[in-house]
């Protein structure tokens, strides 16, 4: 009987065409990012969780919308968020969700995962710069810009 050692392969790719934001200086600037990145016809639907992958001139390499929930709540995986941080060797990272409610205060489920990722990210040399909550109309919670990272 073979025993086989399975060869495991790193590589990413963008897609699509490379945007140039510049380097993200602020809550305002991330959230004027992710205004082209959530889809204004589903944003009052259902909630998504988008990650925004910064190199260290926080200039962003790109993001990832990585989980879909709906009307209420969105769970969101620790260990995909950090993989494709550590996989695009990005030095910082952006949490984004909306709230299709329009509220813009955090839920206590939002403070714990942000705790959660923080912690994991500082294991793994990943600063977690913002956790942003966006609405349809009512603009964007910060927890850097309230204090709660």
């Amino acid at each position: 009987m073979k025993n086989f050692l399975y060869e495991l392969k790193l590589s990413y790719h963008r897609t699509g065409e490379k945007e140039k934001y510049g380097s993200i200086k602020s809550s305002l600037d991330a959230f004027r990012v992710l205004e082209g990145v959530f889809d204004r016809d589903l944003i009052e639907a259902r909630e998504e969780f988008v990650i925004l992958y910064l190199n260290r001139t926080n200039t962003v390499i790109g993001f990832y919308k990585a989980f879909q929930g709906g009307v209420a709540s969105v769970v969101a995986d620790t260990k995909l968020i950090l993989t494709m941080g550590l996989k695009t060797l990005a030095s910082g990272i952006i949490l984004a969700h909306n709230h299709p409610s329009g509220r813009l205060n955090p839920s206590e489920q939002d403070i714990r995962l942000t705790r959660r990722v923080r912690e994991a990210c500082r294991h793994v040399e990943i600063e977690l710069l913002d956790h942003l909550i966006v609405t349809a109309d009512n603009g964007y919670f910060s927890f850097a810009d309230e204090g709660k990272l």
